[in-house]
């Protein structure tokens, strides 16, 4: 369970009755572990989640550039042979 914890103005620390002025928390080991997992996992999911409004997007974009590349590169080769 966790705990709140008060600093003495001699730098000891004491356990606090009051949740809401709480400047510390001492953790126990399992929970400490419970928070660094959930942590992990929220990041992971942001990094690596999927987004379809991006994916469209950088799709439509390389395709377009395909196609106006693919132009452009026909137009010149029909201009040089003449």
């Amino acid at each position: 369970m966790a705990q709140c914890v008060a600093v003495q103005p001699d730098g000891a620390l004491v356990a606090s009755r009051s949740q809401e002025l709480c400047d510390y928390v001492l953790l126990t080991n399992a929970e400490l572990q419970q928070l660094s997992d959930t942590s992990l996992v929220n990041t992971l999911t942001e990094l690596f989640a999927f987004d379809a409004q991006l994916f469209a997007a950088v799709h439509a974009w390389a395709l377009a550039t395909f196609i106006l590349a693919h132009g452009v590169g026909r137009t010149v080769r029909t201009l040089g042979k003449g």
